[in-house]
C-alpha cells in the first residue's frame, strides 16, 4: 500500500514528506559512502597524510602538499635540522599535515627559488656533488630512515641468493621456505616470515657515543647492505638524494671511531661549505621526480598487501574453497529443511521454529569455546570441514525461506501431485525456481558471514597452511600497525569481491528482498 495515495501526490505536505525521505535516503547514502571513500584514499596516503581520515588525496593536486609528502619519504620526523625556519609545532609528521596555511608557505620559501635556471642549476651542482659524497661515504657512520615496505623483499632476496646456492633447483614457495630456514639459522631470534624481520633496534644505534662500535653480528651486516641497498637505487634511479644521509657530528665532537674527521670536514673538501646540501637535494629531487615518487609511496601499499596476502601460503585458494563450499552447503541444507517445516505439517513446527530463532540470541563469542571443544573432540581441528560445517545450518535462513515457501500457492502443489510428481520433483522443479532471489539473498549472506570471518578460522585453524584472507589481514593490522596506510589498501583489496558481488547481483538481491514484503 501506497504511503501517498495518487490523489494526493501534487500536495504541500505531500512534496514536503517526500523531500524529507529522498534527503533521509541522501544522508544515509552519504554515511555508506564516505567511511569507504576515507578507507580508499588512506590506502594511498603514508605517513604525513594517514591522520587526516579523508575521503581525498590532497597531495594529487596540491604541489605544496605533495612536496611534504616527499619529504617524508627520507625523514621519520620532520627534519628541524634541515629545516630550522619552519614552524616551532612542527614536529611529527602529523603535526605538519594539520597546518595547511604553515604547509603552503613553507614550500613556497622553499621551492619558488628553483624558478630561476641560475640557482636550480646551483643546486643541482650542490645536489650532484652531494649524491656522489653519500655514495663514497663509510656506510657505518649514516643514518637510514628506511621504508618498512622495503624491508621483506630485501631480505627475502638477499637469503634466496644464498639458497639457491645450495641449491640451485629451487623455486616458488620451496625457495622461500629455505630461504627463511637459512635466515633462521643464522640469526639468534627466529622469524615465521620475512615479514617479521625489522631494523628497528640497528636503526637506534647510537651512533654518536664515544665508545659505541658496530657490532659483528649477521643482522648487523646485513643492516649495511640495507643501507647500501638505498644508496645504489638512488644511482639506479638517477635520484638526488636517498633515505642514507651521513651522521651529522654531535655537538660535543666527533667519536673516537672517527678520528677526528667529521662528516661535514669530508664535505667541506667538495669547496661548498661545511653545511650539507640536503635542502637543495631535496628540491632538487621533488622538481625531477616528484610525480614519480608520489605513485611509488602510493602505489607500494598495494604491492606490499598483493605480497603478503596473494603471494605465500594459500590464503586465496583456501578462501576459495570455503566460499564455494560455504554457499553449496547453505544452498543445500537450509533450503531442504525450510521445505519440510513447510512442506508437511508437522506436530510441533512452531517449537523448532523457535529453537532455530533462539540460537541467534547468543553471540558469536558465546559459542565460540563449546564450539571450539565440539570440533576439537570431533578430530577436525585445522581441516576444513571446521570452517564449513559449523554455518551450515542457519535459523534464520530456514526461518525466512519457511515465510516464503508459506506464501507460495497451494495449488501449484496440488496440480504436480495429480500429475504424479514425487516430491523431490516438486522441490526441485516447482518451489526452487519461485524462490531463486531469496535463495540469492541466502546466498550473498553466506558467501559475506564465510569470506570475512576471521576469529572462528583463527581459532579452529592454528596451522597457517589453512588460514584464508582475512586471517592473513588480521595478521598484518598487527605486524603493519605502525604502518596503518599499508592494512588499509589491505582492506581495499580485500573488499572488492564482496562489492563485485553486491553490483553484479544487486536486482537478484533486490528481488530477493522486495518480494517477501509482496507476499
Amino acid at each position: 500500500m501506497s504511503v501517498i495515495l495518487p490523489s494526493e501526490r501534487r500536495t504541500a505536505k505531500a512534496r514536503i514528506f517526500a523531500l524529507l525521505v529522498y534527503a533521509a535516503l541522501a544522508l544515509g547514502g552519504v554515511t555508506m559512502v564516505l567511511p569507504f571513500g576515507v578507507m580508499i584514499a588512506s590506502s594511498f596516503t603514508s605517513a604525513y597524510d594517514y591522520g587526516r581520515h579523508l575521503p581525498f588525496v590532497r597531495a594529487l593536486w596540491n604541489r605544496n602538499d605533495r612536496f611534504m609528502r616527499s619529504l617524508s619519504l627520507y625523514f621519520k620526523r620532520f627534519p628541524r635540522d634541515v629545516y630550522p625556519d619552519a614552524p616551532a609545532h612542527w614536529n611529527t609528521w602529523e603535526s605538519v599535515a594539520a597546518d595547511r596555511d604553515g604547509i603552503d608557505e613553507f614550500a613556497r620559501r622553499n621551492l619558488d627559488p628553483a624558478r630561476d635556471p641560475a640557482v636550480f642549476a646551483e643546486w643541482k651542482r650542490l645536489a650532484s656533488d652531494f649524491r656522489d659524497f653519500t655514495l663514497a661515504y663509510d656506510i657505518t657512520n649514516t643514518v637510514c630512515a628506511y621504508d618498512r615496505r622495503d624491508v621483506a623483499p630485501f631480505v627475502q632476496s638477499h637469503f634466496e641468493k644464498k639458497a639457491l646456492l645450495d641449491d640451485p633447483g629451487l623455486s616458488g614457495a620451496a625457495l622461500r621456505e629455505a630461504a627463511l630456514e637459512k635466515m633462521n639459522a643464522e640469526w639468534p631470534v627466529k622469524c615465521k616470515s620475512f615479514f617479521d624481520v625489522s631494523f628497528r633496534l640497528e636503526s637506534q644505534a647510537p651512533l654518536g657515543h664515544a665508545g659505541w662500535r658496530a657490532p659483528d653480528t649477521p643482522k648487523f651486516a646485513l643492516w649495511l647492505e640495507f643501507k647500501d641497498f638505498y644508496r645504489r637505487r638512488m644511482k639506479e634511479r638517477d635520484d638526488w638524494i636517498s633515505p642514507v644521509l651521513p651522521f651529522p657530528t654531535p655537538a660535543k665532537g666527533p667519536p673516537a671511531r672517527l678520528h677526528g674527521k667529521t662528516p661535514e670536514d669530508a664535505w667541506a673538501a667538495y669547496g661548498h661549505g661545511r653545511r650539507f646540501p640536503v635542502r637543495e637535494a631535496l628540491a632538487v629531487q621533488f622538481e625531477e621526480h616528484g610525480w614519480r615518487d608520489f605513485r611509488r609511496s602510493a602505489f607500494d601499499n598495494y604491492a606490499t598487501v598483493c605480497d603478503y596476502l596473494f603471494v605465500r601460503g594459500r590464503a586465496f585458494a583456501n578462501t576459495l574453497v570455503l566460499v564455494l563450499l560455504s554457499v553449496l552447503a547453505h544452498l543445500t541444507v537450509n533450503p531442504l529443511a525450510a521445505y519440510a517445516l513447510s512442506r508437511f505439517r508437522m506436530r510441533g513446527t512452531e517449537k523448532i521454529l523457535l529453537f532455530l530463532l533462539a540460537t541467534m540470541a547468543f553471540p558469536a563469542a558465546v559459542t565460540a569455546v563449546p564450539g571450539f571443544l565440539l570440533v576439537r573432540d570431533l578430530g577436525l581441528l585445522n581441516t576444513m570441514a571446521a570452517l564449513v560445517l559449523p554455518g551450515v545450518a542457519s535459523g534464520m535462513s530456514i526461518f525466512i525461506l519457511k515465510g516464503f515457501f508459506d506464501a507460495l500457492p497451494r495449488e501449484l502443489y496440488e496440480a504436480a501431485s495429480i500429475d504424479g510428481a514425487s516430491e523431490w520433483t516438486v522441490f526441485r522443479k516447482i518451489t526452487l525456481p519461485l524462490t531463486t532471489p531469496i535463495l540469492a539473498v541466502n546466498a550473498l549472506t553466506s558467501f559475506v558471514a564465510a569470506y570475512n570471518s576471521w576469529e572462528w578460522a583463527f581459532l579452529v585453524c592454528q596451522k597457517e597452511s589453512h588460514w584464508t584472507l582475512a586471517v592473513w589481514l588480521y595478521q598484518m593490522s598487527i605486524n603493519y600497525s605502525g604502518e596503518p596506510w599499508c592494512v588499509m589498501a589491505g582492506f581495499v583489496l580485500v573488499s572488492i569481491p564482496t562489492a563485485l558481488v553486491f553490483l553484479l547481483c544487486q536486482k537478484v538481491i533486490l528481488r530477493g528482498i522486495v518480494l517477501p514484503s509482496l507476499k
